[in-house]
């Protein structure tokens, strides 16, 4: 199994670069910017595998809507009567953020993804008693439950991916940062775990990223902290 894992991975990883190396010679392509050209002629680029979202666009039902204003009611509920252990924790403190050109290449590693974790935040976007607690401390001390219901529900998109997040769009997440939960911000599945290892083992400033489902490349980007550019994208359903 681990020769088979390993003989998968080169097999992506060759025909990623032969994608790549298709578009560059392209003449007719102006995709790529001078600036990120002039990088690839000076560096060698790090090579991630990562996870996929291949889960259709649907349009963002009411129903599902008012799922998660529940579930934020219960939480907002807990802060205010000092009651952690009411609901679920999923994160219980938020990590020191990451350097600023190391963030953006994780986040751009996430873009390429489509967000394959999200999937699993349904519709409690993982918000918890400390993420809450903490967005709350920002706010007014009477700040209600009906100000942050209104708050919320600005961000809901028109169209969300079936079965996961509620603010998980065609854009990628629909929330600030500032309004997600701990676990949205702390989260580095293995892929994303190895690739920021490699990051920073070989201080390479372009990447090339593949999506990945079983043996195929979903969606391909080229990009640096300061560009991205998806080369080639599979079409996702929308129903």
């Amino acid at each position: 199994m681990q020769q088979y894992l390993e003989e998968n991975k080169k097999r992506l990883t060759a025909q990623l670069s032969d994608e790549i190396e298709v578009f560059l010679q392209d003449p007719a392509t102006q995709k790529l910017s001078v600036r990120l050209r002039k990088e690839l002629e000076n560096t060698s680029p790090l090579v991630a595998l990562l996870p996929v979202n291949t889960k259709p666009l649907t349009d963002l039902s009411q129903e599902r809507k008012l799922e998660f204003l529940h579930h934020l009611g219960m939480i907002y509920d807990d802060v205010k009567n000092n009651n952690p252990t009411g609901n679920k924790i999923y994160s219980a403190s938020l990590a020191p953020p990451l350097p600023e050109k190391e963030a953006t290449l994780l986040g751009n590693a996430c873009a390429t993804c489509m967000g394959a974790c999200c999937g699993y935040a349904k519709t409690h976007a993982y918000l918890d008693y400390p993420s809450l607690k903490q967005i709350l401390a920002s706010r007014a001390p009477e700040f209600s439950e009906e100000e942050l219901v209104e708050l919320y529900s600005e961000y809901f998109p028109e169209q969300s991916y079936q079965d996961s997040c509620v603010f998980l769009g065609i854009e990628g997440c629909a929330l600030p940062k500032e309004l997600r939960s701990f676990i949205c911000s702390n989260f580095l599945c293995d892929s994303l775990k190895s690739y920021r290892h490699n990051l920073l083992q070989t201080g390479a400033t372009v990447t090339f990223a593949a999506a990945v489902q079983n043996h195929q490349i979903m969606y391909t980007s080229v990009y640096s902290h300061e560009d991205f550019i998806r080369l080639t994208e599979k079409q996702n359903p929308t129903v």
